[in-house]
């Protein structure tokens, strides 16, 4: 898809003609905060006072995971602030750069810019953050939430002044999807006075972001707007992308009352995306290859929202939204072929060949690129709104604040795949498609832009979800939160177009032709989950909180898990989990801040394929899959500034996470017994596997300059232990007798002293560690900076997912400039 700029100038100029509204965020807090921000306090006083501040009728509008000082001390779990004080020190490309410091994060790279999130939180899987929940401004940001929570789409991080996240008892009041928390990006309210900001930056593979905000509140209106280009050739070969945003935001105080909210906004976004990754010896030769370069992806998402708010009393106020989201993403993906064994042979439609030089004979080290390629054309529709009020009030002279909320929701989902048949150019073959060529000219040919439709299905998925919580302050210093959400959806797929040959024992297509056939069928599940949690907090003193919780966590199956591809209902649960913790956070003095969590999270009822439970030959989905996550995380500052009451800060920061996310599931492989296989070591027992991509150790040193003149400096040091692909935990798999290669060879399938197979499919994620540092000057209006990602250019795995080897992000320096009129 080429650039839409006439499309995208049209919605600014509405933008500009039409402001239509803005939902606020909360604002930059001094005390309470995580470690990323507690010895920024008084700086993040003087930023809430500058010019951009928002007006204070604004700050009733907050749509929020945490909130202010007060509200953090209310969460009865783990919780992190990151601010913008940070965001601006740092300049982050991607919002994966910045969640991977918040203890007990996993995060991995399919794609040089970080447009596709993959998220985890304590041992929960990462692919493509199905298994958290992620919002911008409390609104939901993933493609269909009860149907494909995918993260396709990722708020752009250039456009947020705040980040929360809650992996405790504190997520009840949200869902679906909260086995391993809930993330929030807040986006800038309207500023009281009339701005007109500018972000420029700069950097290595042509990387460009610029960003116009501009905003203002005139009389009881308040409103904000921005646009975001940003685009770049990416860290490998083949991978450019371009991003375009325009998003408007409006506040309307109706009167003391009653106050209405808008939000409308734009993504455009199109990249070089793929799933194909490298082979080892690929990646040794150069981990920039990418063998991939007629991939393609497209998305345009439009969404929308409206809110009410009615303020009964100073204790009292009813918060209603509508929202809505359309999302349209097409993906073409070339089709390859790789030399997995002895038999494989080159196909006949191979338009390039890519290898790991020199040794390109050995078995799974080559992948054919070939001349066909496959349309994933998928359109995805949310709406839904949202009733709740938040309610003061004494009973025996014990307070209570109250969260109680009713919401209906509603997804929908039109999935189609278009196999392309391979196109000649018109020089070679002059007559067209199919007849003997005049000239032989080696890969003169190109791939199709449209194909035969193969698949086509309509999802859809409707839900209501009721949620009650209650803070009971049994004294000054001790309140219980007891709350519990209950959870109804029904799931439909119906299948108009599909293959016709489809096994129901092993429940895979069959290999070969395999011809699409009209189909028609519809088939329905309906799950009702019942959600409770109970947390504790004590202020052990002013600013420093004991708390303790439980709660339940769940994530509905996918569409594609709940109901098979002939329509029928696998009665599958909703996967869940009870997740326990129990810590103390908040300032020691005022030069250590410190937040230290012990937690404990039993993960049931995930679905996993019936082979690898033990169940049944194929593929079927089953809820056999269990696993049990326990671990520490701490996270300190100390402020040497603060400490010899120096003139300027000197924060030093500490993030730890030791995470054991092991499996409890017993795996057979069936089919190879079936087969009369006697190996033993085929019958592989997974119970107490490490899961697949979790570091077990995860470590941040920072240390920053940060003086009254406005010069700022941070450097930081990052590890990650090695990590797991498989749940088999296997170290090295050979497609070949290794006996028979000389030790040149075997040493190239050596990576850090870990092995790997050839392909690069299957073997451990080695341990990296990654240096990243920032410096500028700011000015009440204008900043210069200069940021380094990655600077010692470690070549790192990130995953091994979903083809092959994703190299990590290279070094890349960027230099900016922003400035206030």
């Amino acid at each position: 898809m080429k650039v839409k700029i006439s499309l995208f100038a049209l919605i600014l100029g509405l933008f500009i003609v039409f402001p239509k509204e803005s939902f606020s965020q909360v604002p930059e807090n001094p005390e309470g905060k995580s470690n990323q921000e507690s010895n920024e306090a008084k700086e993040n006083d003087k930023v809430d006072q500058e010019e951009n501040a928002e007006d204070p009728r604004w700050k009733k509008a907050d749509i929020r995971v945490i909130g202010d000082k007060k509200d953090l001390k209310r969460i009865p779990g783990s919780a992190t602030i990151i601010g913008k004080k940070y965001l601006d020190e740092t300049r982050p490309m991607d919002g994966m750069e910045v969640l991977r410091r918040v203890p007990g994060a996993s995060v991995r790279y399919q794609d040089p810019a970080g447009l596709t999130m993959n998220l985890g939180f304590r041992g929960v899987s990462n692919e493509v953050s199905r298994k958290i929940l992620v919002l911008e401004d409390g609104l939901f940001t993933s493609l269909n939430p009860y149907g494909e929570p995918e993260m396709y789409y990722t708020p752009s991080i250039e456009r947020m002044e705040r980040i929360e996240v809650v992996k405790g008892s504190g997520s009840i009041l949200f869902g679906p999807s909260t086995i391993g928390g809930v993330v929030n990006f807040i986006t800038r309210k309207p500023p009281k006075d009339p701005t007109l900001s500018v972000q420029t930056i700069g950097g290595e593979n042509r990387y460009v972001s610029s960003m116009i905000n501009y905003g203002g509140t005139f009389g009881n209106t308040g409103f904000d707007i921005n646009v975001l280009r940003k685009q770049g050739d990416g860290f490998r070969n083949h991978q450019g992308f371009w991003v375009n945003e325009a998003n408007l935001k409006t506040i309307h105080q109706l009167n003391d009352k009653h106050s209405i909210t808008t939000k409308l906004g734009f993504h455009q976004q199109e990249s070089q995306s793929t799933y194909i990754g490298l082979t080892t010896g690929m990646f040794n030769h150069n981990p920039k290859d990418n063998p991939a370069e007629n991939d393609l992806r497209t998305i345009e998402r439009y969404s929308f929202s409206l809110g009410h708010e009615w303020t009964l009393s100073e204790k009292a106020r009813v918060i209603t939204r509508v929202y809505s989201a359309y999302t349209q993403r097409n993906w073409a993906r070339q089709e390859y072929s790789r030399n997995s064994s002895r038999t494989s042979t080159k196909p006949s439609d191979t338009l390039n060949t890519f290898d790991g030089e020199p040794f390109s004979g050995r078995y799974g080290d080559t992948i054919w690129m070939r001349g066909t390629n496959a349309h994933r054309d998928r359109t995805y529709k949310f709406a839904g709104i949202e009733t709740k009020l938040q309610y003061e009030f004494e009973t025996a002279s014990i307070k209570h604040e109250l969260d109680t909320g009713i919401r209906y929701h509603y997804d929908s989902a039109k999935v189609q795949l278009l196999t392309g048949p391979r196109t000649y150019d018109a020089a070679i073959y002059p007559n067209g498609y199919g007849n003997t060529p005049v000239i032989a000219v080696e890969s003169q040919t190109s791939l199709a832009k449209s194909g035969d439709l193969r698949d086509d299905e309509q999802r859809n998925a409707k839900a209501v979800s009721l949620y009650v919580q209650d803070r009971i302050r049994l004294t000054e210093k001790l309140s219980v939160i007891p709350g519990v959400r209950y959870e109804s959806f029904t799931q439909s797929r119906l299948i108009m177009k599909g293959r016709q040959n489809f096994d129901q024992v092993s429940f895979n297509y069959t290999s070969g032709t395999n011809p699409t056939v009209q189909m028609d069928k519809e088939g329905k599940s309906t799950q009702q989950i019942l959600l409770p949690g109970f947390g504790i907090t004590y202020d052990l003193f002013s600013h420093f909180t004991w708390f303790s919780g439980v709660h339940r966590g769940f994530s509905p199956p996918r569409y594609e898990s709940a109901i098979s591809p002939t329509a029928q209902d696998l009665t599958l649960k909703a996967e869940r989990s009870w997740n326990y913790e129990t810590g103390v956070r908040g300032d020691v003095t005022n030069y250590l801040n410190m937040q230290l969590v012990g937690y404990f999270l039993d993960f049931q009822d995930q679905i996993i394929n019936s082979s690898a439970a033990g169940g049944n030959l194929g593929a079927r989905p089953v809820n056999a899959g269990r696993s049990q996550h326990k671990g520490i995380e701490t996270n300190l500052t100390f402020d040497f500034g603060n400490f010899f009451q120096w003139n300027f800060n000197l924060p030093f920061d500490v993030i730890y996470s030791r995470n054991e996310a092991k499996s409890n599931q017993y795996t057979y492989n069936l089919e190879e017994w079936t087969k009369g296989n006697s190996n033993p070591l085929v019958h592989k027992d997974t119970n107490g596997n490490w899961l697949p991509y979790v570091s077990k150790d995860v470590i941040t040193l920072a240390f920053g300059i940060i003086m009254k003149t406005g010069f700022y400096m941070r450097a930081e040091w990052q590890y990650f232990s090695k990590q797991y692909h498989d749940l088999q935990n296997t170290k090295t798999v050979y497609w070949y007798d290794t006996a028979s290669l000389d030790n040149q060879v075997k040493s190239l399938l050596d990576y850090n002293d870990i092995k790997s197979d050839a392909d690069g499919l299957t073997g451990m994620i080695p341990a990296y560690e990654l240096v990243n540092a920032s410096i500028g000057y700011k000015r009440n209006d204008w900043s210069l900076f200069l940021s380094g990602k990655n600077l010692m250019d470690r070549k790192y795995i990130s995953t091994r997912l979903p083809e092959g080897i994703q190299p990590g992000l290279f070094r890349q320096i960027n230099f900016g400039i922003t400035f206030n009129l």
